[in-house]
C-alpha cells in the first residue's frame, strides 16, 4: 500500500525552534551559514512572530522575493527546500531569565554528566551543516566569537564539531566530499531521539513516505537512522541503507535528512518518554511536511514527534493553529478556529442508497404533515417531537452498501422502543423511472405512517 505522505507528494519542509531574540538569531544564521530569510509572519495580537530561513543555492538566492510580501508567502508554501522556522515570543528578549532547552540535557544521562538534568528526558538533538573542511570552518566560527560544545579534535569522534547558536542549540559540522557543491555549506540534517526503532521506521517510512537512506549501528549503544524525501532518480541511485556506501551517498544530497537516534533498550522501558519541547522546558517545537496544492485537505499525523502536513494555498502558516503564544500556551479558541488560519475539515456524511434516501424524504414529509395537523403550544410540541424521535429511531433503514433480497419485507424489531412501523413500501417499490404511476398508487394505498403509528398522547393532545 502506498504511504500517505508519498500519495500526497509530501516532503520534509521545516524544523521549528523557539528563540529569544530574532535580532540576534536571524543574523547569526545568515552571516555564518549563508541562510536567507525567505518569509516572516508577525502576530502582534498574540505576541509572537515567525521567521523562516532557508539555505538556497547561490544561483537562486538573488531571485528570492522580499520577506513579508505576498510573493515570499507564496514561495514559502510552494518551495521544494527545507527551512528553519524560528519562533519568537514577544518580550522574551527583555527577560534576562529567559532561556530555551537545547534538548541535550536530561535525566537519561549519568548523574555525574555535566548535561544531567532531572525531570526531563532528552529529545531533540541538533541541526547540522555539511562543509568541505570541518577544521577550517570551526576555526573561522571560533574567530568570529561562536561558542563550541565540541571541537573537531575533542571527544571520541574525531573530525566533527558542534558549535552553539545564540540560544544554545547544537549545530553539527559534518565533512562532505570536496567539490560537490560550489556553496561552502548546506543544511544537512535534523536530529531527534526516539524510543522504539521499529515503530519509528514504520511511521516515517510506511506512513509519511520517507526513504530510509542509511542505518548506522553502534553495537550495545545506539543506532542512527537517516530518512529523506528522494526523487525517483535519487532513489534508484541510492545505495543499500545497511551498506558502507550509504554513508557517502547520504552526503551527496543537498536537501537535509532526518537523523533519528535510538538508544538501545529504551523500547523496553514503559516509563521512558522523550521530551517534545512543547511543555516546560520549552525549546524545539516540531518538524513540518509540505504537500502540494490540489489534492486533499491538510492532514495532521502524530507519532514519535509532532509532524504535520501543510497544504496550499494558505493565507497564514499552519504552525500557529496549535498555538505558541507567550510561554508556549495555546492560542485563544476563537483565533484557532478562524477560517483563514485553520481551514475547517468537515467530515463527509455517510451516504445512503437511493431508495433509502427517498424513504427518508417521504418520512420527513409525512411527519411534517402530521405535526401541522396536531395541536399547538409548548406541551403539544414537546410530545410531538418525542413521538417523532421514537418513530425515526424505529425505522429499519438499510445499512449503506447493503443489498436486500428481492421480496423481503423488513419491519421494525419488536424489541426496538417506539411504534412498530411497516417499511416494505420503501424496499420494494418499482425500480424503473417509468413506473411513477405504480409508485403513486402504492403510496396512496399503503402509507407507511398513519395515525396508529404515533403514541396516543400526540394524537389526543389539544390546547
Amino acid at each position: 500500500m502506498t504511504a500517505i505522505g508519498r500519495r500526497y507528494n509530501a516532503s520534509f519542509q521545516q524544523t521549528m525552534l523557539r528563540i529569544k531574540d530574532p535580532k540576534v538569531s536571524v543574523p547569526f544564521y545568515e552571516r555564518h551559514f549563508g541562510m536567507k530569510l525567505v518569509h516572516r509572519y508577525d502576530f502582534p495580537q498574540w505576541k509572537f512572530s515567525l521567521y523562516f530561513l532557508e539555505r538556497p543555492r547561490d544561483a537562486a538566492a538573488a531571485a528570492l522575493p522580499s520577506p513579508g510580501t505576498k510573493a515570499s508567502e507564496a514561495y514559502l508554501w510552494s518551495m521544494t527546500g527545507t527551512t528553519l522556522e524560528l519562533t519568537h515570543n514577544h518580550g522574551s528578549e527583555e527577560n534576562d531569565s529567559f532561556s530555551v532547552w537545547s534538548g541535550n540535557c536530561g535525566s537519561d544521562l549519568p548523574a555525574e554528566s555535566p548535561l544531567f538534568r532531572a525531570g526531563v528526558v532528552r529529545g531533540f538533538g541538533h541541526i547540522a551543516f555539511n562543509v568541505e573542511d570541518v577544521y577550517a570552518m570551526s576555526a573561522a566560527l571560533e574567530a568570529a566569537g561562536v561558542a563550541f560544545q565540541k571541537r573537531p579534535d575533542e571527544g571520541r569522534m574525531k573530525g566533527l564539531a558542534f558549535c552553539l547558536d545564540p540560544d544554545g542549540y547544537w549545530i553539527e559540522l559534518v565533512k562532505r566530499e570536496e567539490g560537490l557543491f560550489p556553496e561552502p555549506q548546506n543544511l544537512s540534517q535534523t536530529m531527534m531521539r526516539v524510543k522504539d526503532a521499529d515503530r519509528t521506521i514504520h511511521f516515517y517510512r510506511d506512513i509519511l513516505g520517507m526513504d530510509l537512506v542509511r542505518a548506522m549501528h553502534i553495537p550495545g549503544d545506539f543506532t542512527n537512522y537517516f530518512f529523506a524525501n528522494l526523487t525517483p532518480a535519487q532513489r534508484e541511485a541510492m545505495a543499500d541503507p545497511e551498506s558502507a556506501e550509504a554513508r557517502a551517498a547520504v552526503k551527496t544530497l543537498w536537501q537535509p535528512v532526518l537523523e533519528l537516534t535510538h538508544n538501545h533498550g529504551t523500547e523496553k522501558d514503559d516509563a521512558f518518554h522523550v521530551h517534545t519541547g512543547n511543555s516546560e522546558p520549552l525549546g524545539f517545537g516540531h518538524i513540518g511536511f509540505l504537500k502540494p496544492a490540489g489534492r486533499g485537505e491538510g492532514l495532521l499525523i502524530a507519532g514519535e514527534r509532532r509532524a504535520s502536513f501543510s497544504r496550499l494555498p494558505r493565507r497564514r502558516p499552519r504552525g500557529n493553529v496549535q498555538g505558541d503564544g507567550a510561554g508556549g500556551r495555546p492560542l485563544p479558541q476563537e483565533a484557532a478556529g478562524r477560517r483563514h488560519e485553520q481551514p475547517r475539515i468537515r467530515p463527509r456524511p455517510e451516504r445512503l442508497p437511493g431508495r433509502a434516501r427517498a424513504a427518508r424524504r417521504l418520512v420527513r414529509r409525512r411527519v411534517l404533515q402530521l405535526l401541522r395537523s396536531g395541536g399547538r403550544g409548548p406541551a403539544c410540541a414537546a410530545r410531538q417531537r418525542h413521538a417523532v424521535s421514537r418513530l425515526f429511531g424505529s425505522l429499519p433503514f438499510p445499512r449503506p452498501g447493503a443489498r436486500r433480497a428481492r421480496g423481503v419485507r423488513p419491519t421494525a424489531d419488536a424489541a426496538t422502543p417506539g411504534p412498530r412501523v411497516h417499511c416494505s413500501l420503501f424496499h420494494n417499490w418499482p425500480r424503473s423511472r417509468h413506473c411513477a404511476r405504480r409508485r403513486r398508487a402504492r403510496l396512496s394505498s399503503a402509507s407507511p405512517i398513519h395515525a396508529r403509528s404515533v403514541p396516543a398522547q400526540a394524537q389526543t393532545c389539544t390546547h
